[in-house]
């Protein structure tokens, strides 16, 4: 999403076509729109990152972003997702 969007963003900025009606004003165009474009993939760009800190950072803090020892000892599949009924065999057998 974060590559393709930039993408989207700039490219409008750089292939807006005035003559299309839908208010472009792309740099091969001779508009002067991809500088508003830039300032805006900056701004989201912040907008984003502070919002993840924001989000995650306390997520972290408390623990609550890593599986337990025993989860990874084991496997989350196993602990979490019940195999026996996802693949149909025993618990502790293997599936050849």
């Amino acid at each position: 999403h974060g590559a393709c969007g930039l993408w989207g963003l700039l490219a409008a900025g750089l292939f807006g076509n005035p003559d299309e009606g839908i208010g472009g004003n792309g740099v091969f165009y001779g508009g002067d729109q991809l500088g508003t474009q830039i300032v805006a993939a900056i701004v989201i760009a912040l907008w984003v990152g502070a919002l993840s800190v924001a989000i995650m950072l306390p997520l972290r803090l408390v623990g609550a972003l890593r599986l337990s020892d025993e989860f990874q000892d084991k496997g989350a599949d196993l602990m979490e997702h019940s195999p026996s009924k996802a693949y149909g065999n025993k618990a502790g057998e293997t599936v050849a």
